[in-house]
């Protein structure tokens, strides 16, 4: 499953950079935010029992390899990056970008160097 999402990801940013090429021409500026781990009620809806989703957010917060900030993203810290982006004054000059704010997880293995069973304790 991982490539196909990474391939989809992939898809996204180069989108983002095309359509920002496309409307920069009428002064609509394209960005995009690729979050990491965001403690939303994502995991729930997937069927994820509360304690379940407790264990998943202490686990990465609590291993650096995982998020070197050693805590999971809120709502608020994607929905800050989107007021930014939103003001013209601030962000200008910031076009076609896919911003990444995960806490540093990308520049570490993350989530691909642990198993979902250790992650949940199974």
């Amino acid at each position: 499953m991982a490539p196909y999402y990474a391939a989809s990801k992939a898809a996204l940013d180069q989108y983002t950079r095309c359509v920002a090429i496309d409307l920069i021409q009428y002064g609509v500026r394209v960005n995009s935010i690729n979050p990491g781990v965001v403690e939303t009620g994502f995991l729930g809806a997937m069927g994820l029992p509360d304690p379940a989703q407790k264990k998943v957010a202490t686990f990465f917060a609590s291993r650096k390899k995982c998020i070197p900030a050693g805590v999971c993203g809120k709502p608020e810290d994607i929905a800050e990056l989107i007021v930014f982006l939103s003001d013209r004054k601030r962000s200008s000059y910031i076009i076609g970008q896919s911003i990444v704010a995960d806490g540093g997880s990308t520049l570490v293995a993350g989530m691909h160097a642990h198993d979902p069973h250790d992650m949940l304790g199974l």
